[in-house]
């Protein structure tokens, strides 16, 4: 019971409460869930919400943890997305078929609780090189990468009901932003990462962070977002998502930047950070929205420009890259990141070195670009 009405007071005074009663309930509850309320920003009012796709819990919540090192991970969480008739009318839902096909995570469900994952949150590890680290988890239900601020119409194409998606990734996270701003001090080291659609929420809102936190040692490592996309879906995205670029950082058409580019402007835009990118060499779920988004052969053809893609990054100095064999999507929250090794190295060796500064090299698997058995485009 003082667990919960620990947690229901930080959600109602989000924004207002003293520090030290936030990091008295980290240190009591471990992760406090915090359920985001609308906050008034340079006079727009951002609203928290979820897709608000037909069966979904609307509510916006996101989770900390006060850790006892100086050093701070903000991680965006994965889930797919959506931006057309097609993929924005299979939303998952928790109350939905888990045999059913779906294209984005449409709301906030028990699996999101960062204390039920592996990975960079098993905090009781000695292995993992954050475990002591604070840490802000960004939850994802909005089917536009954590980068969207609009209400798209679409219609489904099955029955050609109408219906309405509330992408509001980018606004979530202005919220949130907000509340780091009151309740979260000044890291010596910072972390900014996601995975899978978290990857592109981590590189939108780095720069945000960056300004935030300027003191320090900073990185960003996007687990699984590798940003091979068709043009078409760049149109598409910035259509009905309204996305949304720093423009500082990425000119004054920002919204066409695509999102191969992302990563490698923001290593150029701040040399003393570093940047990091994983992937394996066939990822099955990459592979799969770039077939989506109108890819012919998206297996051979994900791959093909993955590594082309990949290997004009490694030419910026402050980038470095862990490809591993196999098609598995994401290690950030998974076993595999304890288990992982490529190139001669350990994952968890190479991702201890890129969060406390000493630089990495590349590594790769041998041999790993050779198309599997069962890829057929």
């Amino acid at each position: 019971m003082m667990k919960i009405a620990m947690t229901s007071l930080v959600a109602a005074l989000l924004g207002v409460l003293p520090v030290d009663s936030i990091w008295a309930a980290s240190q009591a509850a471990g992760w406090v869930r915090i359920e985001a309320k609308p906050v008034r920003i340079g006079g727009q009012l951002y609203e928290p919400s979820c897709s608000q796709a037909e069966g979904a819990d609307a509510t916006y919540a996101f989770w900390y943890r006060k850790g006892t090192a100086d050093g701070l991970v903000v991680y965006f969480d994965g889930g797919g997305a959506c931006w057309d008739d097609a993929t924005c009318s299979l939303p998952r839902l928790a109350s939905g078929d888990p045999k059913r096909q779906t294209t984005f995570k449409a709301e906030i469900m028990a699996g999101d609780d960062p204390a039920r994952m592996s990975g960079i949150f098993d905090l009781a590890n000695p292995r993992n090189p954050v475990r002591d680290w604070s840490m802000v988890f960004v939850p994802y239900c909005t089917g536009d990468v954590h980068s969207g601020s609009n209400t798209a119409h679409y219609r489904d194409p099955q029955t050609g009901r109408p219906f309405s998606i509330q992408h509001r990734g980018w606004d979530n996270t202005q919220v949130i932003l907000r509340w780091m701003r009151a309740n979260v001090s000044r890291p010596a080291r910072l972390l900014v990462t996601g995975s899978s659609a978290g990857a592109y929420g981590a590189a939108t809102h780095y720069a945000a962070l960056r300004e935030m936190y300027p003191r320090g040692s900073a990185a960003y490592l996007g687990d699984a977002g590798q940003g091979v996309a068709t043009p078409e879906f760049t149109d598409r995205r910035n259509t009905s998502w309204h996305y949304r670029l720093p423009e500082k950082i990425f000119g004054r058409d920002a919204q066409h930047t695509p999102d191969v580019d992302m990563v490698a402007r923001l290593a150029e835009h701040f040399p003393r950070d570093r940047f990091a990118q994983y992937t394996t060499a066939y990822d099955a779920t990459q592979r799969f929205f770039y077939g989506l988004m109108g890819a012919e052969k998206s297996c051979d053809a994900w791959t093909s420009k993955m590594s082309q893609e990949l290997g004009r990054r490694q030419t910026v100095n402050n980038f470095r890259s862990y490809l591993a064999s196999g098609d598995t999507h994401t290690i950030l929250r998974s076993p595999l990141f304890f288990t992982e090794e490529s190139g001669g190295a350990a994952f968890t060796t190479w991702f201890g070195d890129l969060v406390v500064g000493s630089s990495p090299s590349n590594k790769a698997c041998a041999d790993c670009l050779t198309p599997p058995a069962l890829c057929k485009g």
